[in-house]
């Protein structure tokens, strides 16, 4: 089976005029490039001119030899993100949804059922004599019994067995939709090349157009009892029925916006995690009447605190999804207030023994920045002891992408980011 193995690697965030020219079109054409864009703004795989490009995120590095390696993963995470974010199909309003997200999904259903059950098989009903489970009420109707110590002895047992068939149209119909998927999708959903099944290959394709397929499987679908089998044949409908008409087999599947993807992934990775937004202190509103009306929505909410083990120390973590190769691409004063604030609500919580310190975890290789300090207007800042004490400082922190990517789809931690973050305070 041929395998789109044409795959070239792009980064997020990189300026619009140094990516090929056919790999733009095809974002222009998908609304994912405006006339005022000069960087790409998209995390995902799309297909042009029979190529795929695949977008990692920002400041990313791809071992030599491991390129698959990195799309089969940002698949992955991609999916694992959206099965736990039922909004995030539909979260137009924050630009984080899941774009392909619905048809990708089917996708991986079909997959993972062929892995695991194998083609279609048209369970059939035949009737035999003496061979399989007796069918008594029929038996006695049409045979003759023979009398054996005063009880009746049947000869010849009507019995009924099972039998699958493995080539009839639907099985055909699910060989050329998995063949179809894994010529366009094996290899990146995968991670490898050169995808053999003989078990697809043996079959013949099916007949009719799509549309005649469409009505031979809802006929099956009347005929089927098996919860696999209602399943499997309802996933080939829809995926026939979104193929309709379709002129190309354009993929297309991402987001716009990664931040939201790069919070949850900390979230879940780091070590120590420690429950607190439902604990902090929220606003509350006085009215003419002196009533005090809590507004427990609009409270604060952290991206993530953890704390050390056994200490009464704590680190509340912002994760930011930005470039920070410099402190004029680093997070500003809207950010930086807001993290101060987070740290004063957790240490009025914790008390005054415990040790709350601030930190941000960007993306990267290289750690640009180490940390980020209050200090007077027009002063000359020649040592941490010439900022205001009064701000603690927030620390910064750079954690490799797919790194972070393969330990969120493998459901395993980041010992050394969790390490590190406390040893940066000490």
């Amino acid at each position: 089976m041929k395998q789109k193995n044409n795959i070239k690697y792009f980064s997020d965030r990189s300026f619009i005029n140094s990516i090929p020219h056919g790999i733009v079109e095809a974002l222009r054409s998908h609304g994912l490039v405006a006339p005022d864009m000069f960087k790409i703004h998209f995390c995902g795989v799309i297909s042009y001119d029979d190529n795929i490009a695949v977008f990692l995120p920002r400041n990313h590095a791809i071992d030599e030899g491991k390129e698959a390696e990195s799309g089969y993963y940002l698949l992955q995470a991609l999916h694992k993100y959206f099965q736990t974010k039922e909004s995030g199909f539909n979260d137009q309003e924050n630009g984080d949804h899941f774009i392909g997200g619905r048809a990708f999904s089917l996708i991986v259903n079909l997959f993972n059922d062929y892995q695991l059950n194998g083609l279609y098989a048209r369970r059939v009903k035949e009737h035999t004599i003496n061979s399989g489970k007796v069918n008594w009420p029929r038996t006695i109707v049409r045979n003759t019994p023979y009398p054996s110590n005063g009880k009746p002895i049947y000869l010849d047992l009507i019995t009924s067995r099972s039998r699958y068939i493995t080539n009839c149209e639907t099985a055909k119909i699910h060989a050329q939709v998995i063949r179809e998927l894994l010529n366009h999708y094996g290899f990146l959903w995968f991670g490898k090349q050169n995808i053999i099944d003989e078990e697809l290959e043996r079959l013949e394709k099916p007949l009719g157009e799509k549309k005649q397929q469409i009505k031979y499987l809802e006929r099956e679908l009347r005929l089927s009892y098996s919860e696999r089998d209602i399943f499997l044949i309802k996933g080939l409908i829809q995926y026939i029925k979104d193929k309709k008409g379709q002129a190309s087999s354009d993929i297309l599947i991402g987001v716009r916006k990664f931040h939201s993807v790069w919070e949850t992934m900390l979230d879940e990775c780091l070590i120590g995690k420690y429950a607190v937004n439902h604990k902090l202190p929220i606003p509350y509103y006085q009215t003419h009447n002196n009533e005090f009306v809590p507004v427990s929505k609009k409270g604060q909410r952290t991206d993530t605190v953890i704390q050390k083990e056994n200490e009464k120390r704590f680190a509340v973590i912002d994760a930011k999804y930005y470039d920070a190769k410099s402190p004029q691409t680093a997070p500003g004063w809207p950010d930086i207030v807001k993290q101060l604030f987070y740290q004063q609500a957790v240490s009025i919580l914790e008390g005054e023994d415990a040790n709350i310190s601030n930190h941000f975890v960007f993306p990267g290789e290289m750690a640009e920045l180490k940390s980020a300090h209050i200090g007077k207007r027009n002063k000359k800042i020649g040592a941490i002891n010439d900022c205001l004490s009064q701000y603690k400082p927030i620390y910064c922190h750079y954690q490799p992408p797919m790194e972070l990517i393969r330990a969120y789809v493998k459901n395993s931690k980041l010992e050394r980011l969790s390490s590190e973050i406390f040893l940066s305070v000490e």
